[in-house]
């Protein structure tokens, strides 16, 4: 397994004892521009940062304690996001599951392109935000939950979604999904919970 973290601009997760257990054993981290202030924020220093570098504060004095091989820059006009560009890079590199860190509040338009990432062959395996967290699920998925805990499930793949549940108070074993359909506001009933995807992904 070679884990890729990326650190993407706005609003992220606290070092909290959580966090730190996703984040570890990490085989390459990478920073897309100003998600190195997110990196810092947390006590860890990327292997590479890339990006335009147009958000990234005093750029060029954090940019000059880094190894010029370890900068990856990219003019303003182009056709992606830092974000993507940063995912595109992690995967290349051959890692999975790949981790986004970052992205909550700020532009509506950033958050929804983050989201739009889940729909492609390349895509997050986990999006850590301020206080929530997205997830992949595909084939066989369990969650350690509490009572009451939320839950929001949406599919993300380009045909039917058709799943097993086990644990929450609205199971999910009849339903067909397709793209645009979404089940907000499901309800852990304990400690946790199992999906078995027979179709598709969410």
């Amino acid at each position: 397994i070679v884990k890729g973290i990326l650190f993407t601009g706005g609003e992220g997760p606290s070092l909290s004892e959580e966090v730190a257990e996703i984040l570890k054993d990490a085989s390459l981290t990478a920073a897309a521009d100003s998600g190195f202030e997110l990196a810092q924020k947390i006590g860890i220093k990327p292997d590479f940062i890339l990006g335009d570098m147009d958000s990234l504060k005093n750029a060029e004095n954090i940019l000059r304690d880094y190894p010029e091989e370890r900068i990856i820059r990219y003019k303003s006009e182009k056709d992606y996001t830092d974000t993507e560009l940063g995912l595109d890079f992690l995967a290349g590199k051959g890692c999975r599951p790949i981790i986004i860190a970052g992205g909550w509040g700020g532009r509506t338009d950033h958050f929804i392109g983050i989201y739009n990432l889940f729909f492609r062959d390349i895509h997050p395996d986990m999006w850590i935000m301020k206080d929530e967290t997205a997830v992949s699920v595909e084939g066989f998925f369990s969650m350690d939950t509490y009572a009451g805990e939320i839950i929001s499930l949406f599919p993300v793949s380009r045909g039917l979604c058709r799943m097993k549940s086990r644990g929450l108070k609205w199971e999910l074993d009849s339903l067909k999904w397709i793209t645009g359909d979404c089940g907000i506001s499901n309800v852990a009933l304990g400690s946790r919970i199992e999906i078995e995807m027979k179709e598709g992904r969410l």
